[in-house]
């Protein structure tokens, strides 16, 4: 599909290069930060430096909870109460992230992280890894959107469906992850997973389609996945679309499509 897409095999290797000291802490975003927000909140903390009044930052928490503290200053509070390296920052932090304002629980959620991670570093002589998506994780696990197309643009069939509703399940037998949703819609299914880090996904779901495929070819080698957001139905039936008119007009199919694939950080 787009070749300017990042390629899935170079983000595992990438993921698997940064995991082979075995001794290093792995620290997972898990809650589902909109990815300009997260770069929003990282281009903050990186201007803002770390010259200043520990102290004075310290006696200021409590402005977080006062309706008359402007959205600006908190932001600014928690990007450098999460710098500080005492558990009197991160719990303030914590408190705060508990009961945020509305605009700014995204903010607090990334400050909280950051505040976790310096504490880590602090405690452990190394800092951890760390590995933010736009979907988020759990754990160890990263969550991914996925979708299987159909080869034919027509609906599935009963069986079909069944089948890969079996198939996707044995697959996930061999994994620590968890399949969160499975919906059918048309000639698509949509699937939200939880898989461990080390997973090599492009594999991990050629594999599933080639077991399915044993039974009819039924479903394109090429898939869709994302671990930025959760597409809508309208998003991925543009792109599906613009698949088939590149397959009808006699374009070239990748065996999967990567829509995005976050970087580490």
């Amino acid at each position: 599909m787009d070749k300017n897409e990042p390629d899935l095999n170079k983000v595992y290797q990438k993921i698997q290069d940064l995991l082979k000291n075995k001794g290093q802490v792995v620290s997972v975003l898990e809650e589902q930060v909109d990815v300009e927000m997260q770069m929003e909140y990282f281009k903050f903390s990186k201007n803002q430096g770390k010259d200043f009044d520990k102290e004075h930052i310290l006696n200021e928490k409590g402005l977080l909870f006062s309706e008359d503290t402007t959205v600006d200053r908190k932001k600014e509070l928690l990007v450098s109460l999460a710098k500080i390296d005492d558990p009197e920052a991160y719990r303030a932090i914590e408190d705060y992230k508990n009961n945020a304002d509305e605009e700014l629980k995204s903010w607090s959620v990334l400050a909280f992280q950051e505040s976790k991670m310096v504490l880590e570093t602090s405690l452990l002589g190394s800092a951890p890894i760390f590995i933010s998506t736009g979907l988020g994780g759990q754990g160890s696990n990263l969550r991914y959107f996925v979708v299987l197309v159909a080869a034919e643009d027509k609906p599935f069939e009963k069986w079909q469906c069944d089948l890969v509703e079996k198939e996707v399940g044995y697959l996930f037998e061999s994994e620590e992850g968890e399949i969160e949703s499975m919906e059918f819609d048309n000639d698509k299914v949509l699937i939200k997973v939880l898989l461990p880090i080390s997973t090599n996904i492009k594999d991990f779901f050629s594999k599933g389609i080639k077991e399915c495929n044993e039974f009819g070819n039924f479903l394109t080698e090429s898939f869709l996945v994302t671990n930025v957001k959760e597409l809508s139905i309208e998003e991925v039936d543009e792109l599906i679309q613009d698949f088939r008119l590149n397959k009808e007009n006699g374009g070239e199919a990748d065996d999967s499509y990567v829509e995005d694939i976050d970087d580490v950080i």
